[in-house]
């Protein structure tokens, strides 16, 4: 086995990623779970081909859904097969970045071994993000695209073309153009008195004068094309009413947050953004160089650039997040922005290992950061173990209790009252995605969200209008968007019935809903 392992590493560490993916699976596929709140936001954005789904949300991911499910196919299927392509491209993508920097394959295969220590992919990804780990993965192949670039500058244009998708994953991926750009600036500046010679040219650290004309051509073509893919949904997101909210709705800002707090929010974000596996390594490796006094190691240009663009994207986050004056900040934002980060930081620690075994003739320190690595995985596959338990834990005191949610019961008590198919204004999003995959004939829409628009047919198709909402313990009023969209337009009694808990029998669901004057359905819009 450990012959397999020195011979093989990569598929070694590959396979370790499909021990690590089927752990998951496993516990998801024994599971009485419904839908959780991301799943059942994706099944309501994806009732219909849009340009846009709402402003806070780019298109990308659920255009994704809707090529991958065929008609009459699964939902819960198609959102499990995307969500696990999508950890497998970013996976792919950390172990393409170390390549394009000159990871050998042993390198390469800590790397994707590291990640799995990754502490937002050892727990959140499996339920929640699928925006952001789909613009991680793409703005980690465009990190490896851009490495290449500084060498063959012919590979801009994957780079814009890699950068626009990213975009339209998730917005915050302009940052990680931004930055990219810069960093790359910022190098050829840096190195703009350097001798043009071969090994330079070759590694991109320097080019003469043909070189940097050739960068701005491909460049130029980049922009052109990153222009392109992303005018349509640019000029769809700028024209919708609610875009001056946005800020706002993400950001929360308020004019009584102190200047320095957005930036110690982001610093106290990058700290559990980058911890277990990949700090864990450099934490090691910086201890080994503090503690041998070893020289700075000689990093080859991909790296270089690497390491500018982490404190670069770091310093455009802090700066938007601080102009803004937000009072919120999520560590998963810093995952499209800095996706060379990680790799960088094990990079970096292999490196240091190699020098200390190379000073000091003691060759176990490499070996150690593999073992560190590959205890940590382990450790990840082990923690899937702790959900066989959640949902029985969360059941007792959760507050909406989305995966409790009996959907086709939800459905059919619909059809009962009003008759089928529907139109259906809901209360909560989750509500609008689970009848829509009870159900695809209905067509739902919420009132929680202004600004996203109605699927297509919504206000056209003469069905029966009625609204639907969830309450938890007892029945209440509506949500008071839904009770201003509808107010006055109620015709007839509130139907109601009710369902214990599955995993908390003593706790109660209860799905209320009214029929509504066809007009408030025909009038729908953001």
């Amino acid at each position: 086995m450990l012959e397999f392992v020195r011979r093989r590493p990569l598929w070694a560490a590959w396979l370790t990623v499909l021990v690590w993916l089927l752990s998951y699976v496993a516990v998801k596929l024994s599971s009485v779970a419904g839908l959780d709140i991301d799943g059942a936001e994706q099944v309501y954005f994806a009732q219909s081909w849009q340009l846009g789904y709402g402003t806070r949300q780019p298109p990308l991911y659920t255009w994704m859904l809707l090529a991958l499910r065929p008609d009459g196919g699964s939902w819960p299927v198609a959102l499990e097969v995307a969500r696990y392509a999508v950890l497998l491209a970013w996976l792919g993508g950390t172990q393409a970045l170390a390549r394009a920097c000159g990871a050998s394959a042993g390198r390469q295969a800590l790397v994707v071994v590291a990640h799995l220590g990754f502490l937002l992919a050892m727990w959140r990804v499996h339920d929640s993000l699928t925006h952001t780990v789909l613009a991680a993965a793409l703005t980690t192949w465009a990190s490896a695209a851009t490495v290449k670039a500084l060498r063959r500058p012919a590979w801009w244009p994957v780079v814009g073309l890699l950068a626009a998708l990213a975009c339209l994953a998730k917005l915050n991926a302009a940052l990680w153009c931004a930055s990219a750009v810069l960093a790359w600036a910022w190098l050829q500046w840096r190195t703009r008195d350097d001798a043009p010679s071969e090994s330079l040219v070759q590694t991109g650290l320097k080019a003469p004068r043909p070189g940097w004309l050739a960068h701005l051509a491909w460049l130029g073509l980049a922009l052109l094309l990153f222009a392109a893919l992303l005018g349509p949904y640019a000029q769809w997101w700028w024209v919708q009413r609610e875009v001056g909210d946005l800020p706002r709705r993400v950001l929360m800002p308020s004019d009584a947050v102190p200047p320095w707090q957005p930036p110690l929010q982001l610093a106290l974000g990058t700290l559990e953004y980058l911890m277990l596996t990949p700090a864990l390594l450099a934490g090691v490796a910086w201890g080994l160089r503090w503690r041998h006094r070893l020289p700075r190691p000689v990093l080859p240009g991909g790296l270089r650039w690497l390491a500018a663009q982490t404190p670069i994207g770091l310093l455009v986050l802090a700066g938007v997040v601080t102009a803004l004056k937000g009072a919120h900040f999520t560590p998963r934002w810093l995952w499209p922005v800095l996706p060379g980060a990680t790799v960088w930081l094990v990079l970096w620690a292999c490196e240091v290992a190699e020098q200390h075994a190379r000073q000091t003739t003691d060759p176990r320190w490499p070996r150690r950061l593999v073992g560190v690595a590959v205890s940590m995985a382990l450790l990840s596959i082990a923690v899937s173990a702790l959900r066989w338990w959640e949902p029985e834990r969360t059941a007792q005191r959760c507050r909406n209790c989305w995966t409790d949610r009996p959907a086709v019961a939800f459905s059919h008590a619909l059809h009962q009252w009003h008759g089928e198919p529907l139109r259906v204004i809901t209360g909560d999003d989750h509500l609008a995605g689970i009848l829509s995959a009870a159900d695809g004939r209905d067509l739902t829409w919420t009132a929680v969200s202004p600004d996203l628009p109605p699927p297509q047919g919504f206000a056209t198709t003469p069905w029966t209008c009625v609204a639907a909402w969830v309450d938890m313990d007892a029945p209440q009023d509506p949500p008071a968007e839904l009770m201003a969209r509808t107010r006055g337009a109620w015709l007839g009694p509130v139907q109601h019935q009710t369902w214990p808990l599955r995993l908390a029998p003593q706790r109660r669901l209860w799905l209320q809903s009214v029929i509504l004057d066809p007009a408030v359905c025909d009038r729908a819009r953001p």
